[in-house]
């Protein structure tokens, strides 16, 4: 599924930008530039690549387009993790340590499959929560590189913008002799700054941020899934594993077994 905020986002700040243009001018065509594009563009991407491991910078973005898919984790899908949760201390009770094994080989998440496939190994719980904790922390990190990087480009575009400001100026400065020609210069030196500016605060900026915001997001539902696995291996009560879950959660997205609200009074009849 389209990410709504984001596409909302990049159209409405596009309209914004046109809307301007056109209020002031139905000359449009002048804030177009082929030459500031390549200088701002292509001067930011080719640094990335020379600052950056091919594969990272790939990723990066690979991981600006996913900012247009809706993530599948939300206020519901970890209620309904929260509901796993107590499932899974079913079945590992009804089937002992093949419960582990079963709950891996069913599950579609890979970072669910890789805790319940070292639980059925027969590790300890706190084995489990190193374990489990390395794995998020490393994932975390490996995959805030591209967060990294697109913030190194935001950071970037503006001075490539001033390179194209100055190159703009030196071929101005060259035809003073001639005033009919100093305009495709001022056009350059203006259009490369404006561009810096726009790819910086409209592109790599919030895609920066929206990268991180995701990934920290996820990194939360694992350690989520993490601490139910780890109360599933101490044998706690159900109950408890879910309102040890729900203590994560917002009050007003909490999961209760009863189908109310977790500690809810039970009205007499």
């Amino acid at each position: 599924m389209i990410s709504l905020s984001t596409v909302c986002g990049v159209v409405f700040g596009f309209l914004v930008i046109a809307l301007g243009i056109l209020h002031e001018t139905k000359d449009w065509q002048v804030f177009l530039s082929l030459g500031s594009f390549a200088i701002v563009f292509g001067g930011t991407v080719t640094v990335t690549f020379i600052g950056f491991r091919f594969q990272y910078v790939w990723n990066a973005f690979r991981a600006t387009l996913k900012i247009f898919v809706k993530q599948d984790i939300s206020s519901k899908s970890l209620i309904q993790d929260v509901r796993l949760a107590g499932e899974w201390s079913k079945k590992v009770q009804a089937e002992g340590q093949n419960g582990y094994d079963s709950i891996a080989k069913s599950s579609k998440d890979e970072f669910t499959r890789y805790i319940f496939t070292l639980a059925s190994t027969g590790y300890k719980p706190d084995d489990i929560r190193e374990f489990g904790t390395t794995n998020i922390e490393e994932h975390y990190f490996r995959h805030l590189q591209g967060s990294t990087i697109l913030t190194s480009m935001g950071s970037m575009t503006p001075a490539f913008g001033l390179v194209g400001t100055l190159l703009g100026l030196i071929v101005m400065l060259g035809k003073l002799e001639d005033p009919s020609k100093l305009g495709p210069g001022l056009s350059l030196a203006l259009t490369a700054t404006l561009y810096g500016l726009l790819f910086a605060r409209f592109v790599f900026m919030p895609s920066s941020t929206k990268v991180k915001q995701t990934l920290s997001i996820e990194r939360f539902r694992h350690y989520l899934i993490l601490e139910a696995l780890v109360l599933i291996m101490e044998k706690k009560p159900a109950m408890y594993i879910q309102d040890k879950m729900n203590s994560y959660l917002d009050r007003k997205d909490q999961y209760s077994m009863f189908g109310d609200k977790p500690g809810a009074a039970k009205k007499g009849k």
